[in-house]
């Protein structure tokens, strides 16, 4: 077999189609930052609350 007829079997090809089209819409796309959960939000109330019970002391 010809070099050049190896080096072709190589090539890259596209297993999906249209997946390099969507990864680049999906950069475009701007994402807002999700809101934190209510079990978050109690985690960093209790924090919170830790802290200034520390700072009274």
């Amino acid at each position: 077999m010809p070099r050049a007829d190896r080096a072709s079997q190589f090539m890259p090809f596209a297993a999906l189609k249209g997946y390099e089209e969507a990864l680049k819409e999906k950069e475009n796309k701007k994402t807002t930052p999700e809101e934190p959960s209510d079990i978050a939000l109690e985690y960093l109330e209790y924090q919170y609350h830790q802290q200034q019970a520390e700072k009274s002391t």
